[in-house]
């Protein structure tokens, strides 16, 4: 077992094997590699002290968990926290570990060295997926005695994609809304050429006009777009960039008589395509652009082998009326030593004032009502 505290070079030292013990982990997805990390707390939390536990057996790297040690209060009590380095922005969140008995071992481990490891009053860990590593450490701590608690549960829309091509014309499985696209087709084609390509390269103009597009509508209104943002909005540049470096990234693109009408910034990764900021031109929602791009993401999706669209975000119901599964997800607290446990009984009185706080926080990535219609949203906010 081993930690180091420092910046960003404490993640660099193990970058190259961290990214193998992904490729080796029960689930790998683009959110828990190291780039992806190292690219959020550059640019959105610029400066922040960085504790990486590991755990190896016989020498090989058996689990990461990377941190940000910071000051804080829980329940207006001053705590020194150490939480996972995301936002309500950056996806959801787990430590990475091999797969099989070692890596359960791992896990205990590293709960074991946390537990004996000073510093700290509260661990936080949010977005963490069911089934993830984070679940089962906390675990572990409430088996130990440790106080603990969880936020009510979020859920994240998952498309499964068939191979079928029947069943694929068959999507979404609102007849209502499969018909209108089919309609929306024809007469878009009527009118004009409709435009539906991929992008998987970095490419600046083409991020910039997803992004233009996005402070168009509801969220440029409302100051929340990415262009709005400085941080997040070069987050997500160098994110693009990373991520075709190590062959993941891409942006979905349909154009109407060469007008951009709806993007995706997407990462198809193992699998799995995964869409964390969608957009669409509110000026042509009577075209439903936001299902429209939707549909043919998932036939080139078919096309490939990607047999998982993961839209992100909350479950909003115009994403379930394309999904058929959820994908549970959680904010975990830990609490330790005598100023953790005044912080849990404070928070005790602060948790339903909390959980309004994330449902707030939540519920800004939501649309406006007036960018709803009958067939639902067309357009999602950064899921």
């Amino acid at each position: 077992m081993s930690s180091r505290r420092g910046g960003l070079e404490v993640l660099d030292e193990l970058a190259d094997e961290w990214r193998e013990l992904c490729s080796d982990s029960p689930d790998d997805q683009p959110f828990y590699r190291p780039e992806y990390i190292r690219v959020h707390i550059r640019n959105v939390i610029p400066g922040a002290t960085v504790l990486l536990v590991s755990a190896r057996l016989n020498g090989r790297l058996q689990m990461v968990l990377p941190l940000v040690e910071e000051l804080s209060t829980f329940g207006k009590v001053p705590v020194r926290r150490l939480r996972a380095p995301v936002d309500v922005n950056s996806g959801r969140f787990d430590a990475v570990r091999r797969s099989g008995p070692d890596g359960d071992e791992a896990i205990r481990s590293v709960w074991n060295h946390l537990k004996s490891m000073g510093g700290w009053d509260l661990l936080h860990f949010r977005d963490a997926p069911e089934g993830s590593a984070i679940r089962r450490l906390v675990e572990e701590a409430r088996a130990d005695g440790f106080l603990t608690f969880r936020l009510p549960e979020t859920f994240n829309p998952v498309v499964p994609i068939p191979t079928d091509p029947e069943l694929l014309r068959k999507m979404p499985a609102n007849a209502r809304l499969r018909t209108k696209l089919r309609q929306v087709k024809r007469q878009m084609t009527e009118e004009g050429t409709l435009n539906f390509y991929r992008v998987d390269t970095a490419d600046p103009a083409a991020i910039d006009r997803l992004f233009e597009l996005e402070a168009s509508g509801w969220k440029g209104r409302g100051k929340s777009a990415q262009n709005y943002r400085p941080a997040f909005r070069r987050f997500f540049d160098e994110l693009a960039e990373v991520g075709a470096r190590f062959g993941y990234f891409c942006l979905y693109m349909l154009e109407f008589n060469g007008r951009l009408i709806a993007a995706h910034f997407s990462m198809n990764y193992k699998g799995r395509c995964y869409s964390p900021i969608v957009a669409y031109d509110e000026n042509f929602k009577r075209f439903a652009p936001g299902h429209l791009i939707v549909s043919l993401i998932l036939q080139d999706c078919a096309a490939r082998g990607i047999h998982s669209f993961d839209i992100t975000g909350l479950d909003q119901e115009w994403k379930m009326k394309w999904a058929t599964r959820r994908l549970s997800m959680q904010n975990q607290f830990v609490f330790r030593g005598a100023l953790g446990r005044v912080a849990f009984t404070m928070g005790g009185r602060v948790v339903p004032a909390l959980s309004r706080w994330f449902a707030h926080e939540r519920s800004k990535q939501l649309p406006e009502e007036s960018s709803l219609s009958e067939v639902g949203p067309h357009e999602s906010a950064v899921s």
